[in-house]
């Protein structure tokens, strides 16, 4: 039996603290995940949404049936991707018409330029492996099986770079908007 897996048995009896060990294996790039998502002028930090992810991820560790390795990770993303889409709702407010922006929400154009060149310089920085990695799989939003077929590399090595690459890209970004 993989580390992995009798980590996910023991979480699902309840031990917390295996809980916490898978969960300190996926924080970088979950957190680099949630920050990519999150709208300029969240109400919320990206460590906020990762901090209730692991929460909900706490509560609800009964109820995961583990499918693939990779199966822990790919929960906690979709966990992440419903807290984000609740910090959107709270951003637009529960009484503004759909076709209406919140006054003061919008993205300046030069805050949005500031921000796409921290990311470019930011992923500039990174080894030009784990950056075709990151592109591949974030940007262009290609499997892990496409990016190993692309880079010419195994699907684990990939998953090295792309983790790599993220927990390198959120060290380096703020977490909140640019400044203007």
């Amino acid at each position: 039996m993989s580390e992995t897996a009798r980590l996910l048995e023991a979480a699902r009896g309840g031990d917390r603290g295996a809980l916490d060990d898978l969960y300190r294996r996926h924080e970088g790039r979950l957190l680099a995940f949630v920050a990519a998502r999150l709208p300029p002028g969240a109400l919320v930090t990206p460590q906020d949404v990762v901090q209730e992810t692991h929460l909900e991820s706490v509560r609800k560790i009964g109820e995961f049936v583990p499918r693939a390795p990779s199966g822990f990770y790919r929960w906690l993303v979709a966990i992440a991707r419903f807290k984000v889409a609740e910090a959107r709702r709270a951003r637009a407010g529960a009484e503004a018409p759909l076709d209406a922006e919140p006054a003061g929400s919008q993205t300046s154009p030069s805050a949005a330029a500031s921000r796409a060149e921290q990311v470019a310089r930011a992923l500039d920085a990174l080894t030009p492996e784990q950056a075709e990695a990151v592109r591949l799989r974030y940007l262009e939003g290609l499997t892990v099986a496409e990016c190993a077929e692309r880079m010419a590399r195994s699907d684990a090595a990939v998953k090295m770079l792309v983790s790599r690459g993220l927990a390198a890209l959120s060290r380096a970004l703020p977490s909140g908007p640019a400044a203007p």
